[in-house]
């Protein structure tokens, strides 16, 4: 009897799918809804063949169809899904072709997923270490599942590479699974979207390989990894066993996560063990001797002795080295709470680079070498904050070197940043332990509590300034050929440097001429710095750099020795121009040094002040190396 017309709604009913193919495989019937069954997009007239994964399995449904003969297997599709696929030939008198019965393939055993998951229980519960409970998994997926292979692939840190934690020991060591790439796509789209990925991974020659699963280990927080399972030729995933796999890899990411976290703990017990060792006995170093010149300057008091000078400097030099300990517990603290705050403003690098520097030189009888830009290097920053870190630098240098070698900084004016290189000469850091010097309390192998002091705070306070100010501090190192650390700090832009008035220190004996000269200053944007005499113009003329010196020639010649002596002693970073003031040139005073009519004219006043920064601006860019020239352009030799 004729099939009902309906025939077509009843097959949609059934799990199986329905087409018709020639002997020269393309399609000659296929049922309504074939691909929303399958998976599958075929149409009347197209290639069976286009549809499909080439490989030995799809090998003999094509050579079953050609031959007229019955046969059953699993094939993969295009859309990387694996289905089961009956051939019935044609009957005799029909027209030439097979019958094709094509079913979703999978298991949805909810027994094995039980038996798994308790195992996989079972060794969380025996241990917390990490490897030793992916293996137990992919054991018992193997022998649970209808698995061939599990592997489990765990990102230790965010943003590092997957590493194999685990295989199945059922499986070869010489499979085509070995050469896992992380960046394929099943992986990646695995762990970008959190959700489980199938995949075909293909055997050796033409061989056809397999299907296989890519289940992200989804901890509440991150993604800890990657649990791959294979499976048998010819088999292949449903959506409910991903959906059984998906849940037991999120326990065993749980876990993961659990047995990382425990990890931290016991490091961050050990780290704290460890600090409380070195703090007390660091804390203790400098209250001994403290305590012991406190008594003996109490005897002496009490017996009516004078108190020697040089008993109440130890006991102040314990006391600075006991405040330094505090400050830099306190500095932690403060950025474990993010409340170490920054008081931003304009800063040259250049002039802090040579105060720092010149402390440490007047300290230590060691040589330094300081290099910097003609050109001035301007940043917002913390002026102590950034003087911190380089003390604590220079600091490591002078503790980490011998004596007679030199340290050498240098800054850098890059497109974008300014730069200071401190390099030292010393012991060097181990390649192994350079990726941990910014920690807090760490300590390098090469560096013994008897020998070098300290919390191990210096270099993690610092790195952590450095952050702060949008910046970085990095090292270079070789262990036995000294190291070199590296503050980068954003420069400030053209724009803003334009805006920064330029410093004038004006230094007149006459006060109505003073008067008269800073007004002008002042009001074409110059910051004046005034004074009475040499040594108050010189207090106010400490931090940032002074761009010109004014002086009246007619100042009496105690005043102007007293403040040239004076100013020839400090730190400066780079020369600094005279403009004098008066009707001739001193006798300290060189040929070519500007002058200006005194009493001040304004129009003359103001060319001249420009006159000479605009020259100062085009002499040729060099190094001011230190002690290789003098800190004042315009002084003769002779003085």
């Amino acid at each position: 009897m004729p099939l009902p017309s309906d025939v077509e709604d009843a097959f949609s009913c059934l799990p199986l799918s329905l087409v018709r193919v020639g002997t020269d495989l393309r399609v000659q019937w296929c049922e309504e809804g074939f691909a929303c069954k399958t998976g599958v997009e075929l149409r009347a007239g197209g290639e069976l063949l286009g549809a499909l994964e080439r490989g030995r399995s799809l090998d003999a449904v094509e050579r079953a169809i050609r031959e007229g003969r019955p046969h059953t297997g699993h094939v993969i599709t295009r859309a990387l899904r694996q289905v089961r696929v009956q051939v019935r030939p044609a009957k005799a008198g029909e027209k030439p072709g097979a019958w094709l019965v094509v079913e979703p393939s999978g298991v949805d055993d909810e027994g094995a997923f039980s038996q798994a998951v308790q195992e996989i229980a079972r060794a969380v519960g025996e241990t917390l270490e990490v490897d030793s409970v992916c293996a137990a998994a992919v054991v018992a997926l193997v022998r649970c599942a209808q698995v061939r292979r599990a592997e489990v692939f765990l990102c230790e840190q965010e943003g590092q590479g997957l590493r194999r934690a685990a295989v199945s020991d059922l499986a070869g060591s010489d499979s085509p699974e070995d050469t896992f790439d992380a960046e394929d796509d099943p992986f990646r789209q695995a762990l970008a979207s959190r959700q489980a990925q199938l995949g075909i991974q293909r055997g050796y020659g033409d061989a056809m390989g397999s299907i296989f699963a890519a289940v992200p280990l989804c901890a509440p927080r991150r993604t800890v990894g990657l649990l791959l399972l294979y499976k048998e030729q010819g088999t292949s995933f449903s959506v409910r066993e991903l959906e059984l796999w998906s849940a037991a890899a999120n326990q065993l990411a749980v876990a993961v996560e659990n047995a990382r976290l425990l990890r931290e703990a016991k490091a961050a017990l050990q780290v704290r063990e460890e600090f409380m060792s070195i703090a007390s006995h660091e804390l203790k170093t400098p209250l001994t001797p403290l305590k012991l010149g406190l008594y003996t300057m109490e005897r002496r008091i009490s017996a009516g002795q004078p108190v020697e000078l040089a008993s109440v400097l130890k006991s102040k030099r314990q006391v600075d080295r006991l405040a330094g300990l505090v400050d830099d517990l306190l500095d932690a603290s403060r950025l474990d709470a993010g409340k170490l705050a920054l008081n931003l403003a304009p800063l040259e690098v250049g002039q802090l680079v040579a105060e720092v520097v010149d402390h440490f030189r007047a300290a230590f009888e060691r040589p330094f070498n300081v290099e910097v830009p003609r050109e001035r290097v301007w940043v917002q920053g913390d002026r102590d904050r950034l003087e911190q870190v380089l003390v604590n630098l220079l600091e490591n240098a002078h503790k980490y070197s011998d004596a007679g070698e030199p340290i050498t900084v240098r800054v850098e004016r890059l497109a974008g940043d300014a730069r200071i290189h401190v390099q030292d000469r010393g012991i060097g850091i181990p390649g192994a332990d350079q990726a941990q010097v910014f920690q807090r309390f760490y300590r390098a192998r090469n560096v013994s509590h008897r020998n070098f002091g300290g919390l191990g705070l210096g270099l993690f306070i610092s790195h952590s300034i450095a952050k702060l100010h949008r910046g970085s501090l990095s090292l270079s190192s070789s262990e036995g050929h000294g190291s070199t650390f590296t503050v980068s700090l954003p420069r400030m832009s053209a724009h803003e440097v334009k805006r920064l008035p330029r410093r004038v220190l004006l230094l007149d004996e006459d006060l109505a001429q003073e008067s008269v000269a800073e007004r002008v200053l002042l009001a074409e944007g110059f910051e004046v710095l005034t004074a009475r005499n040499g040594a108050e113009a010189l207090r106010r003329a400490t931090h940032l750099p002074v761009d010109l010196i004014v002086l009246s020639t007619s100042a009496t010649h105690g005043q102007a020795g007293v403040f040239l002596e004076t100013f020839a002693t400090l730190p400066r970073a780079r020369p600094v121009p005279i403009l004098l003031a008066g009707d001739e040139r001193p006798w300290w005073a060189q040929e070519s040094t500007s002058l200006c009519n005194r009493p001040y004219r304004a129009d003359e006043l103001v060319a001249r002040v420009r006159n000479v920064l605009m020259v100062e601006r085009r002499r040729p860019s060099e190094l001011a190396a230190s002690g290789s020239e003098s800190p004042l352009v315009g002084l003769s030799s002779r003085a």
